[in-house]
């Protein structure tokens, strides 16, 4: 058996979302044909390289916690950590309120079936921000390759 090389890479989106400041909510990413032409649906295999936030609002956030999960429930967290999740600061770009995080994730991802409430082609974010005065909206990119 020989080493295996990745042949395609790409990313799955979620489009304009909005972020909760005390509670995680799961965002569903995945191909968005309208929003993101270049976006690809989740493969069934691959390596998940890294998370994207880019909040066109961060309403005076300053940190983002998130996990992966293969289900909307975020029960099925399969990010090192499990459904404690990863914080990170946001940094912000040279327009005021708009800041951006990226999470290294590096983690094989295999679509299961057996797990309720998943979809083929998608994977869920789970996350919130802190300190929230206003609602935090943006976009996320699930960079990945098969």
């Amino acid at each position: 058996m020989g080493i295996r090389t990745f042949s395609r890479f790409s990313y799955a989106y979620a489009h304009q979302i909005s972020f909760n400041d005390t509670n995680f909510t799961a965002f569903e990413v995945a191909q968005d044909l309208t929003n993101s032409p270049e976006s690809d649906r989740v493969p069934d295999s691959c390596e998940i390289k890294s998370v994207e936030f880019e909040f066109t609002a961060d309403g005076s956030a300053t940190q983002v916690t998130m996990y992966i999960a293969r289900d909307s429930q975020g029960s099925a967290g399969i990010t090192p950590g499990g459904t404690t999740g990863a914080t990170a600061a946001l940094t912000e770009g040279l327009s005021s309120n708009k800041s951006s995080a990226v999470f290294e994730i590096d983690s094989d991802y295999h679509f299961d079936s057996s797990v309720s409430n998943t979809k083929k082609g998608s994977i869920y974010i789970i996350a919130k921000v802190n300190n929230a005065t206003g609602t935090p909206t943006g976009n996320i990119r699930l960079n990945w390759r098969a």
